[in-house]
């Protein structure tokens, strides 16, 4: 149905009289806002932030949530929105039913919500508890929009990234956008994300890197591009540590395994800060500690893949693996060895790198320079010097001592 067209015709959707800017397309005018009655519209199943869920959905009941029909699929999708952030809702709904809905949403003409999913919802809600219709305030697109799903990305992230956000995105529902619109479809490119959102090149970047790395720990997990796994396991925070750590390693065979060993850790939580943990793989490339660790980690991982069999990794299993005490155990004793043989490393070098400091900075101050000092100035590097010398001698007293 054409909500311009029909929907008007049948007195389904009704003007205000207001209008409101919107920039679509990099071009800024004002739309026309109607008054259009719920049933005529649907969720966005392109939509980032409901992505996890679909696939959640899809998961459990073996079946594609788009072939249901529209009421049925509305309903599915508006749990989804309600389950995703309820003390949100909550504030919006009780807004709407204060003061009605101040802000209104974008549609396309066949009835598609670009932006106002969560308000949307809220006026379903409201209209079923006071058994009414429901009526949802928006500006129609009178485009061909929607027939593009090229198109139909850009808007929604122009609209819900690019401008103002009321409510974040999760992290990793934005991960999952653009895994599947840049990385695996190839929807759109990481520059025309970046114009649509305001992001710079290298940000996009570091979230497409971020997106990978998320696709492949499903993989690890057997689970792949079951993101809600990825949702509950909150993985974006570890995830953004992958690329500054696996810089640290030189060849391709290293930055493999050091990521499954990352992804095993993942999914394990030897501590609360997994992130931490994730972070000091970085901290051990290069010292003496490395080979041992690796051994450590590589053996610790062995155990869990021989736990977590051939099934898909689920929430209820990584729980289970997770209150295995001998294999956190085991992740966790090759971390803190790790961290300790750094820690030991670092106390060793520090005098070495002091005194090394120390002779370089000395050795900036030329006797040419002290030419042009008073005799006030004078006297100050002298008792510096001779304090510095005293030091000297009882250091060197402490180490011949010792040797």
């Amino acid at each position: 149905m054409s909500l311009l067209e029909e929907g008007i015709a049948t007195g389904n959707v009704l003007p205000t009289g207001r209008k409101e800017k919107h920039s679509i397309d990099n071009v800024t005018r004002d739309f026309d806002i109607y008054r259009i009655k719920c049933d005529l519209l649907f969720y966005n199943d392109q939509n980032d932030r409901i992505a996890t869920w679909v696939s959640e959905y899809n998961s459990a009941q073996g079946a594609d949530l788009l072939a249901l029909g529209r009421d049925e699929y509305n309903g599915v999708i508006e749990d989804f929105i309600v389950e995703s952030n309820p003390g949100a809702l909550r504030k919006t709904e009780k807004s709407i039913a204060l003061r009605g809905q101040l802000r209104p949403g974008i549609v396309l003409n066949d009835g598609r919500v670009i932006d106002g999913n969560r308000r949307l919802t809220c006026v379903r809600r409201l209209a079923r508890a006071n058994n009414e219709a429901g009526w949802f305030e928006a500006a129609i697109l009178d485009d061909a929009t929607g027939s593009d799903p090229k198109r139909i990305k850009l808007l929604e992230l122009a609209i819900q990234i690019g401008e103002e956000e009321k409510v974040a995105y999760d992290p990793v529902d934005r991960l999952v956008g653009v895994y599947r619109d840049v990385v695996k479809n190839h929807l759109i490119t990481p520059a025309e994300y970046g114009n649509a959102t305001g992001m710079t090149e290298a940000e996009v970047k570091k979230l497409v890197d971020r997106a990978q790395y998320m696709e492949e720990f499903l993989e690890f997990c057997q689970a792949p591009e079951q993101y809600h796994l990825a949702r509950a396991l909150k993985v974006d925070g570890p995830l953004g540590e992958f690329s500054r750590v696996l810089k640290k390693y030189d060849n391709r065979r290293d930055k493999q395994l050091v990521k499954r060993l990352m992804f095993a850790n993942m999914v394990v939580q030897p501590e609360g800060d997994i992130t931490r943990y994730v972070r000091d793989f970085g901290s051990v490339a290069g010292t003496d500690a490395e080979a041992d660790f690796k051994a450590a980690e590589l053996q610790a991982m062995s155990e869990l893949l021989e736990k977590m069999g051939p099934d898909a990794l689920t929430r209820e299993k990584v729980s289970e693996l997770r209150s295995d005490g001998n294999l956190v155990d085991g992740f966790k004793r090759a971390g803190d060895r790790a961290r300790e043989t750094v820690r030991r490393v670092k106390l060793m070098d520090t005098p070495a790198k002091k005194s090394a400091d120390c002779l370089s900075e000395l050795e900036k101050i030329l006797p040419e320079m002290l030419d042009v000092l008073g005799p006030d100035e004078l006297e100050k590097v002298r008792r510096n010097l001779v304090a510095v010398a005293d030091k000297v001698e009882e250091l060197i007293g402490e180490i011949d001592e010792r040797a």
